[in-house]
C-alpha cells in the first residue's frame, strides 16, 4: 500500500470561497450533460451493443422474461428501459 503524506496549506476565505463556488458549477454543468445524454427507452440494437450480445440471445432474454420489451405508439418495434438495464446491471 502506497503511503500518502498530507500537507496543511492556510488559504484565505474569499480564495476559497472562489474554489468552491467553481467546483459547484462544475458539478452542476456536468449533471445537467450527463443526465441530457440518458434515454428513458432503448433500441433493440442500443442494448445489444451495451450487453454485448447478439439479436437472438437477447430475443431469449426477452421471451424467458429477464428483459421487458415495450412498445411504443403504433408501431411494432420494441424498446428496453433504460432503468431496467441499470438495475440488471447494478447501476442503479
Amino acid at each position: 500500500m502506497k503511503e500518502v503524506q498530507i500537507k496543511t496549506i492556510m488559504v484565505p476565505s474569499e480564495e476559497w470561497d472562489k474554489v468552491v463556488t467553481t467546483l459547484e458549477k462544475m458539478n452542476n454543468n456536468l449533471s445537467g450533460l450527463m443526465s441530457k445524454n440518458v434515454k428513458e427507452y432503448l433500441t433493440k440494437k442500443e442494448v445489444m451493443s451495451i450487453l454485448k450480445i447478439g439479436r437472438t440471445t437477447l430475443d431469449r432474454y426477452i421471451e424467458e422474461g429477464f428483459l421487458h420489451e415495450v412498445k411504443l405508439g403504433k408501431g411494432t418495434r420494441g424498446y428496453i428501459k433504460q432503468s431496467e438495464l441499470d438495475d440488471i446491471m447494478g447501476n442503479v
